[in-house]
């Protein structure tokens, strides 16, 4: 299958059109055999079962419910969609657009991994903590390992960040996709 030289959504070998972004597509000319041999190739292709643009559309391709909100609404509240993903401003698009759909689809989004992240960190925190408290009379290897579980807590905390950004991307590009995994859950109405 084809992709969007624009977007990169995967689109229909017969598409004229994108239908994430609306580019035309560009029809590729069929080359004769004598065109194949003098190009040369200084494209790396990876191996098919390890194309990571491929997983990671497949990972962020999740529902886009963008058709049940009106443009208008969209428009008009696309700075506050994005500020739910930004932390405790999730409040800003609950109390300043309680009657915009669109805003209340993000700020349900963004309120959810609020206290998602909330949660982790105060869990995190608790592990740490408790990792002091009993392997610290081990100077050296509670270093180690100290540093260790650090990162791992770090690295997992990064996934929050990536749910941000792609929170904020639908947003600002006016689309209401769910988030991987989170995106289902709903806590307003």
């Amino acid at each position: 299958m084809p992709f969007c030289s624009n977007c990169g959504t995967e689109i229909k070998e017969d598409a004229k059109f994108c239908t994430s972004c609306g580019k035309a597509v560009e029809e590729k000319k069929e080359e004769t055999a004598g065109e194949k041999n003098t190009q040369q190739s200084n494209t790396y292709t990876a191996p098919a079962g390890n194309d990571f643009s491929a997983k990671v559309n497949e990972f962020t391709n999740t529902e886009d419910k963008t058709a049940d909100f009106e443009p208008t609404d969209i428009s008009d509240n696309k700075v506050y969609s994005i500020l739910a993903y930004i932390g405790i401003l999730v409040l800003v698009p609950i109390l300043a657009a309680p009657k915009s759909k669109f805003a209340r689809f993000h700020a349900n989004q963004g309120l959810v991994l609020f206290i998602i992240e909330a949660a982790y960190g105060i869990i995190s925190s608790v592990i740490a903590n408790v990792f002091k408290l009993v392997f610290g009379f081990l100077p050296g290897i509670f270093s180690v390992i100290y540093i260790l579980i650090s990162a791992v807590l770090g690295c997992i905390g990064l996934v929050f960040l990536v749910f941000v950004i792609i929170g904020i991307i639908n947003a600002a590009n006016g689309k209401a996709k769910e988030l991987p995994i989170i995106g289902k859950i709903k806590l307003l109405k």
